[in-house]
């Protein structure tokens, strides 16, 4: 999401685009539903996707199958007044210290206002209601906790017992997006100064347009982790274009992750629109139901047109044998892709709709 960004409408939920073809086996389509800035998360069996509902709130939905959303378990709404009655966005779902919490920009209804808040999940599961925490800190005076910044899209990083945040902001009151990270002590507090973890204009495909016009622009990061090893999957250039994309950053082996130096940025972009799908960005990751798969999920846009008209997607991804994550190219809307390992739900309605078909045809 950026400065300029404007959320679709809240996802239904969204139809289950499975059925069996005779040669692969049970098959689904992209898109699974309208929406942007997919969250998803598992837990106890269940995907929980988290998603900004007409900017007016949050809403928790539970499937069984990654590739529906499911039905809606709970939610907040934005109070009427105040600094945090408008613009959400990019909602996150955490399991932190044995509680669930969300994370999601809100403002005051102008842009230039835009705070991360945290809502808590009560009970142990994320279908207990949210209620507010706080604001999180993202600003330059950390003992003070004077002059907060305009942050969204923040996010929890988990490395060698510590915990972080990681979040696109803005430096000053200037719409200049950059990406930073900053210590917690709990999953409410920042407890440390923030660092500008990186250029946002290192190369032409992260400014807007493409251009050495265009000004650069991070955000929506994502934290992917694997045998040791730290990404930073961020989305760039603007997110009503169509070439929106997705870069990578990793933490050198033993790296600090508050030192700036520590993070390398990959020189091309590791995901980008291909085909018929444009504008993909603003992704998370998950695992298959059986745990052997890698997936992402992601949004992308219906046209090239300059709108925030958009889609969710999901698909699977590789590693290589060097450890480096492989995303390939995304897929064509209604191309038939296989359901995630394990995915007993999506194989019985394909089998269900199969044998429909066939009855109907006697």
């Amino acid at each position: 999401m950026s400065a300029f960004a404007s959320p679709s409408a809240t996802p239904s939920p969204a139809p289950f685009f499975a059925i069996l073809d005779a040669s692969t086996g049970p098959v689904f389509q992209n898109p699974i539903a309208p929406g942007a800035d997919p969250w998803v998360v598992q837990h106890d069996g269940w995907y929980y996707w988290c998603v900004s509902e007409n900017m007016l709130g949050v809403g928790i939905y539970r499937s069984r199958t990654l590739t529906s959303l499911g039905e809606k378990v709970t939610g907040w709404k934005a109070p009427r007044f105040g600094p945090h009655r408008a613009e959400i966005w990019a909602p996150e779902l955490h399991r932190l210290d044995g509680q669930w919490y969300v994370y999601v920009a809100a403002s005051d209804g102008n842009n230039a206002n835009h705070r991360m808040i945290v809502l808590a999940v009560e009970g142990e599961h994320p279908t207990g209601d949210l209620t507010y925490k706080g604001e999180l800190y993202t600003g330059d005076d950390v003992a003070g906790a004077t002059g907060n910044c305009w942050a969204i899209d923040a996010t929890i990083l988990e490395h060698q017992g510590r915990r972080y945040a990681i979040w696109s902001g803005w430096a000053d009151d200037r719409d200049e997006q950059w990406l930073y990270i900053a210590a917690m002590s709990n999953p409410w507090t920042i407890s440390s100064s923030r660092v500008r973890i990186c250029a946002n204009d290192d190369f032409l495909w992260e400014r807007v347009g493409e251009t050495r016009a265009g000004r650069g622009l991070n955000e929506g990061p994502q934290v992917l982790q694997r045998d040791g090893r730290v990404f930073v999957v961020y989305s760039a250039s603007g997110s009503w274009e169509a070439t929106y994309k997705l870069g990578l950053l990793e933490l050198r082996p033993g790296g600090d992750p508050l030192c700036a130096a520590d993070w390398r940025k990959h020189a091309e972009p590791v995901f980008q629109a291909a085909g018929r799908t444009y504008g993909v960005g603003h992704c998370s990751f998950t695992k298959s139901p059986d745990g052997r798969e890698d997936w992402i999920a992601f949004h992308a846009k219906r046209n090239t047109q300059h709108n925030w008209n958009r889609v969710i997607h999901v698909q699977r991804f590789l590693w290589d044998a060097a450890g480096f994550p492989i995303f390939g190219q995304p897929s064509q809307p209604g191309a038939p892709l296989s359901l995630p390992s394990g995915d007993m739900t999506g194989a019985a309605v394909a089998a269900k709709t199969s044998s429909s078909r066939e009855l109907a045809a006697v």
